[in-house]
């Protein structure tokens, strides 16, 4: 009867630890989610904006995702900080109208307090 109990309690430790695997895994996957949307966005107004130099915009979401990935919420931190300052700033050209609407969608999806991300606000960087 002990071996049978013993054998229950292993197979049931083995399925928590499967399921706390595979809930890890979903959730590593669903972080950079929103990362990912900023991207696909970048890629819209650089589609709708082509004069603009949008490149930059995407490399540092690109160091971005790879914080995610490797759990790296300083780096997450300080790499978005600098996103959102060159969108303020317009920095490499990029259009108004196409900055105004990417950061206010940036700054809506971004998981900002979880990480502690500063976005500076107009009058910062305008000097309005």
């Amino acid at each position: 009867m002990k071996r049978i109990l013993i054998g229950v309690f292993i197979m049931l430790l083995a399925a928590g630890a499967g399921g706390l695997l595979t809930f890890g895994a979903a959730q590593a996957q669903t972080q950079g989610a929103w990362c990912d949307e900023i991207l696909n966005s970048v890629a819209f107004y650089k589609s709708l904006y082509p004069a603009s130099n949008w490149e930059p915009y995407k490399e540092k979401l690109i160091l971005v995702r790879e914080a995610l990935g490797k759990g790296d919420k300083r780096a997450v931190k300080t790499e978005m900080g600098k996103f959102f300052t060159m969108l303020r700033k317009r920095d490499h050209g990029i259009h108004d109208v196409g900055a105004d609407e990417l950061l206010n969608f940036a700054a809506m999806v971004t998981p900002i307090q979880e990480y502690g991300i500063s976005v500076p606000p107009p009058a910062a960087i305008t000097g309005q």
